[in-house]
């Protein structure tokens, strides 16, 4: 053990070093507290009822009904237990959670990169806190985005092991590039992996252009074939989750639209192949002026906050301004950048910048200018939608790029790169030393140029005027909107006794608006003024950190000051440049951390929740005892956790409506979270939820029905509660006409496509032109037409483009007429209102509309024509009952009694890749119906019909990834023996 100490003792000093700052940093964390995290929040919220199910049974739960009315768990909390090497990093998350341990492991895996690359192990230490504490890091580890930052902890020591492969162990390097890379696909963020892929590209490319340069040709080939086996057998090893993922990829928003047209009817293009649409993957898009935020954090303001909550609050101290402009101005967002909004700026560290800088000058391999090509290409990709010309070609030409949304993620490309060339120079710093003495030159030019362009980059600006085309001017145009619509309202003898203004003159009224928007300019202008300041502040920052840098170097030439001491000078301006930016998203403020249970339980039964739970219990007495019994549950887990007040009352609530949810099968939605919250999904099954992959179809639905408020829809999908907002707190309502969780149709109408299908839930109008003015469909001028209320529905009469309001309160066999009256009014007026004025002609029509197809689903059941193979018949005797016998997760069972032949609508999502139906144990043919539903043809009598998830593939990979997963470790224990031996002879 001592030996092991002495020969080692540098590895276990950078580990405590680690340990000390994280411990120190995120002090409240080792004092009972947790980090405040968004997406950890929603992702308990929607993986709740699959824990629980774990918990009770012991097994994974690969669907579930609190989000979305019912998805695969696929990316919301399926665990692969088959992948133990994927497992050991979760239990290591378990073991030193977020946000300390997420850092923890970024220090350790930078740390062994630097190894591999065979650099100094305090440079690698510096590096390590550069890549860890980089802003962007610490911010999506105060949002919660844990699989993100997992992945991208584990590209240092994929490129490492990389690079070691070439360069100096190719057995060794080749077992642990399967070893780690295994790691990271485990992380299940492979967006971040995609992007990785890019630079192990690059850096091939690199190493073949030095095997040629060096004649090593036939080991370039070896060490590849060798490295392309590793990434395939960790990709292997995570088959069940890739497979898994790519196949429910494909039925989610970021797969194909099985939908060719839009909601007005016109040709859907995009999205009907797969890939997300263009607007979608770069609502998201760094800006290319804000691209300085590698080099200086607040050349854009910071994070989308107002004044008063900023880093930069002090600057209205030093504003010329009165009492009311400063309330105005704190009240106002800083942030000028080209995002809808931002938590903060990627700041890299200038000390970083510069030393990478010289390290482009001074490093002479062929790897840098993979890195330099690789990280250019990043920054670029990031500006996604400000840069359209490269992102539209990735997006058509390159495959997988349309599948990921959020462009600015690949930044952390250059978060790792930056470091990497840093570290690489600081290391040639420290072996080379003399011989750069001598050609001091280059060091000076470089270090003065890099200077000189950030005081002209100070003084020049960005050239945006300190303002967001985005924000500011839409917020006065908006502002403008109000005052003219607030004109509308009032008298204008009113303004004019007032004002002297006669708003009927068309230039008088621009000129007292033009006025009145001058104390809206004037305050932008003070806003400009305050972020001017901001910028000036944030680039002196910078400058006064890069002068100190330089000075550094200066002493590194000019002196015989150790080199140890210009590292550990290097070091310690690198952590107070970086922490002194990332304190500011997250440190120990109580604004940041809460009581440890508290996240664990993170949400509180409101009193719709608690009305919800009451009507479940008048309506079934039953679950009184149930309930009666999960609350002692409850009361028991709460003590054995030390949990007192506030946690132990969400402790408790929490095991309640878990039984309930286990012993009860209806759906809320909740209208205030609607697809935006997973609160709901922590209670009931939930029609709402929060997820970025949900099922196509569910959004589809949402789209055209669900949002415009559809209640025939909702009934179907047994929507049984609406909870929406009350005087001080969400209230339940009641859907007396929700269908429940089964019934029988008389009949199936059969439509020609899913888009016609999905239309077909609601109603279908017929349009006719009754006037002399023109009507217009979309870009279409018919004489008449059939449409369904979503289309862009115009009447031009008399020079004015009018709009067609459809109502909803139209019912089959009833008339209406847009019409104008006689003082050229513009209403809508049912048909017998209009023939009982034939006398007066008090009203002229203009368009006549009656409904020709009203969706009923008590009655029937749409299916598309692709759909109906092995269907018998289209009419059924629809007497009968369906009732649920028993509800699990992943297997439902109802007891079926049917008069005659009969087709039986189910309230539950159909998915074809997992559901199977048996009726009185025989496979029975799952219809897809009402566009999402799952539909079966009953035989006549009773039966029992019971749904199944098919685990089938989930087990048989989880076997395989289990045996290769033995297989990596014994490869990767290989290389090490055959490393060794190697060494051994030579």
């Amino acid at each position: 053990m001592k030996e092991i100490l002495k020969n080692n003792w540098q590895h276990f000093a950078a580990l405590g070093i680690f340990v000390a700052v994280v411990m120190i940093y995120f002090s409240p964390q080792f004092n009972g507290m947790a980090i405040k995290q968004h997406d950890v929040e929603q992702y308990i919220g929607m993986s709740h009822e699959a824990y629980h199910f774990k918990d009770k049974t012991g097994e994974e739960q690969l669907w579930t009904n609190s989000m979305f009315g019912g998805m695969p768990t696929t990316q919301i909390s399926l665990i692969h237990p088959g992948n133990f090497l994927g497992r050991a990093i979760m239990n290591f998350v378990n073991w030193f959670p977020s946000p300390g341990g997420m850092v923890l492991l970024h220090l350790i895996c930078f740390y062994i990169m630097a190894l591999f690359f065979r650099v100094n192990r305090w440079v690698a230490v510096i590096g390590a806190f550069a890549f860890a504490f980089a802003s962007y890091e610490i911010i999506i580890l105060q949002a919660g985005h844990n699989s993100k930052s997992l992945a991208v902890a584990f590209m240092a020591p994929v490129v490492g092991a990389l690079y070691m492969a070439y360069r100096h162990k190719p057995w060794l390097g080749v077992g642990l590039s399967a070893f780690f890379m295994v790691l990271e696909i485990s992380c299940n963020h492979l967006q971040v992996t995609y992007y990785l892929a890019f630079l192990l590209g690059a850096m091939g490319v690199a190493e073949f252009v030095r095997s040629i340069m060096n004649k090593e040709v036939k080991k370039f080939i070896f060490v590849s074939a060798g490295l392309v086996v590793a990434y395939g057998l960790a990709v292997a090893v995570n088959y069940g989750n890739v497979s898994m993922t790519n196949e429910y990829a494909k039925t989610t928003i970021r797969g194909g639209n099985d939908l060719t047209l839009d909601l007005k009817g016109e040709p859907n293009v995009v999205n009907t192949d797969g890939g997300l649409d263009k607007d979608y993957i770069t609502q998201w898009s760094y800006g290319i002026g804000e691209s300085f935020t590698l080099v200086s954090p607040y050349v854009k303001g910071g994070g989308t906050v107002v004044f008063a909550d900023s880093p930069n609050a002090d600057v209205l101290d030093n504003m010329d301004i009165s009492g009311e402009e400063r309330r105005m101005l704190e009240g106002y967002p800083v942030y000028w950048g080209e995002q809808p909004f931002t938590s903060g700026p990627v700041y890299i560290g200038i000390i970083m910048i510069f030393l990478a800088l010289l390290g482009m000058v001074y490093l002479k391999e062929p790897s840098k200018w993979a890195l330099l090509a690789v990280g250019v290409l990043a920054l670029a990709l990031s500006w996604g939608k400000n840069y359209m010309g490269l992102t539209e070609f990735f997006i058509e030409n390159v495959p997988g790029y349309s599948k990921f949304r959020t462009v600015t993620i690949i930044l952390v490309l250059i978060e790792l790169i930056v470091p990497v060339i840093a570290m690489l120079f600081l290391n040639k710093l420290i072996e080379e030393r003399e011989t750069i003495k001598e050609n001091s030159r280059k060091l000076y030019i470089t270090s003065g140029v890099f200077f000189l362009f950030m005081l002209i980059v100070k003084f020049a600006g960005l050239g945006d005027n300190y303002t967001s085309q985005s924000f500011d001017q839409a917020q006065l145009d908006r502002i403008e909107v109000q005052i003219n619509q607030q004109l509308d309202g009032i008298d204008p003898a009113q303004i004019q006794q007032q004002y002297g203004v006669d708003l009927r003159d068309p230039k008088q009224r621009e000129m007292f608006v033009t006025e009145q928007m001058k104390g809206y300019e004037e305050n932008l202008e003070n806003v400009k003024e305050a972020r001017a300041i901001v910028y000036d502040s944030s680039m002196n920052r910078s400058l006064i950190f890069l002068f100190l840098g330089i000075g550094l170097i200066v002493l590194l030439i000019q002196t015989t000051i150790p080199s140890a001491a210009i590292i550990a000078g290097f070091g310690l301006l690198t952590l107070i440049d970086l922490m002194g930016v990332s304190v500011n998203y997250l440190d120990s403020d109580d604004k940041y951390w809460e009581d440890a249970l508290l996240k664990k339980y993170p949400y509180v039964a409101d009193e719709a929740d608690e009305q919800i739970l009451q009507m479940e219990l008048v309506a079934n007495p039953k679950l009184a005892g149930i309930i009666n019994q999960a609350e002692s549950e409850g009361k028991r887990k709460a003590e054995e956790q030390g949990a007192e007040g506030e946690a132990k009352r969400r402790i408790i609530t929490a095991q309640k409506f878990m039984a309930l949810n286990e012993n009860s099968n209806y759906k809320v939605f909740d209208l205030s979270g609607g697809f935006s919250s997973a609160k709901a999904s922590y209670f009931h099954k939930s029609l709402g939820g929060y997820h970025g992959a949900k099922l196509r179809t569910i959004q589809n639905l949402y789209d055209f029905h669900l949002s415009r408020t559809n209640n025939k829809v909702y009934n179907m999908l047994n929507v049984k509660y609406f909870i929406q907002p009350g005087e001080s707190t969400p209230v339940a309502r009641v859907n007396n006409d929700a269908m429940g969780n089964g019934w029988l149709v008389k009949k199936i109408k059969v439509e020609k496509d899913r888009d016609k299908e999905i239309r077909a839930l609601g109603k279908t109008f017929h349009v006719q032109n009754s006037g002399s003015g023109t009507l217009v469909v979309n870009s279409a001028k018919p004489t008449e037409a059939d449409v369904y209320g979503y289309e862009y529905l115009r009447y031009v009469y008399n020079g004015d483009s009018l709009p067609i309001n459809l109502s909803n309160g139209v019912t089959m066999g009833m008339k209406a007429h847009m019409v104008v009256d006689s003082q050229g009014s513009i209403s809508t007026v049912p048909d017998f209102v209009f023939d009982n004025d034939t006398a007066v002609k008090s009203f002229t029509k203009l368009v006549t509309y009656e409904v020709v197809s009203d969706f009923d689903p008590k009655v029937e059941a749409v299916i598309a024509e692709q759909n109906v193979n092995g269907l018998t018949k289209r009419s059924f005797d629809d007497k009968g009952e369906v009732k649920l016998v028993s509800y699990s997760p992943m297997k439902l069972e109802y007891s079926v009694s049917a008069d005659g032949d009969a087709f039986a609508v189910f309230s539950e999502i159909y998915y074809k890749d997992g559901w199977t139906a048996t009726i009185d144990g025989k496979e029975a043919t799952i219809y897809n119906v009402n566009y999402l539903l799952r539909g079966l043809e009953i035989p006549k009598g009773k039966h029992d019909v019971v749904f199944t998830y098919d685990t089938t593939k989930y087990d048989s990979s989880n076997t395989t990834s289990m045996a290769l997963s033995v297989l990596v470790l014994l490869i990767t224990g290989l290389s090490f023996w055959k490393q060794r031996k190697e060494e051994s002879k030579g």
